[in-house]
């Protein structure tokens, strides 16, 4: 992973930790699919989704950091930062990517988040008709009718980390020019001061 943007963000070391476990736990789904473990395989998805999403977590976080009088952890979501971009009239790289990514039932990112999310309700992965086949993964575990990932379950996670880890970079490389341009637009605001 090239990290030149990465290094930009307070929170690189929870970020590549996070993607780090990810990448480890999306190994695990590949040998428990192939010794047929299908509870190893379950436990191993749900891991590495979860550490995945912890990174783009972390990424937000760490952008919010970058940001005159941060909010605290408790509050940072896209919404509360977008709010914050939106109240000194000021447009957001990061925030726009993030939205890309995540529109409903279209964006990578909305996906995976759906199957974190449902993976406490129901089992991410569909199990074979056929013995000799490997077990599908769910796109939505809650909603089947969405139907399953084109890819193995093991090779939709390793490609859902290297996702990832392209996204945070991402977010990385557009904070910078995010935080200066929200900074002037502050700056602009009658009464404000940065």
């Amino acid at each position: 992973m090239g990290e030149p943007g990465l290094a930009r963000l307070p929170t690189q070391q929870q970020i590549l930790l996070r993607l780090d476990g990810a990448r480890r736990q999306a190994e695990q789904a590949s040998i428990a699919l192939e010794s047929g473990d299908h509870a190893g395989l379950e436990s191993a998805l749900c891991a590495a989704i979860d550490q995945a999403l912890k990174a783009v977590t972390a990424a937000l976080y760490g952008f919010n950091s970058l940001l005159p009088n941060p909010l605290p952890a408790s509050r940072v979501t896209r919404r509360n930062l977008r709010d914050r971009f939106v109240a000194v009239q000021a447009r957001s790289a990061v925030l726009e990517l993030l939205d890309r990514e995540s529109r409903p039932q279209e964006g990578w990112l909305w996906w995976l988040d759906r199957k974190e999310a449902s993976s406490a309700f129901a089992s991410l992965i569909r199990p074979p008709v056929d013995a000799k086949m490997p077990p599908a993964l769910w796109r939505d575990p809650l909603d089947p009718a969405h139907g399953v990932e084109m890819l193995r379950p093991d090779r939709y996670v390793q490609q859902a980390v290297e996702q990832v880890e392209r996204l945070v970079e991402e977010i990385g490389r557009l904070a910078g020019p995010d935080i200066a341009a929200y900074r002037e637009a502050a700056r602009r605001q009658p009464g404000r001061l940065i």
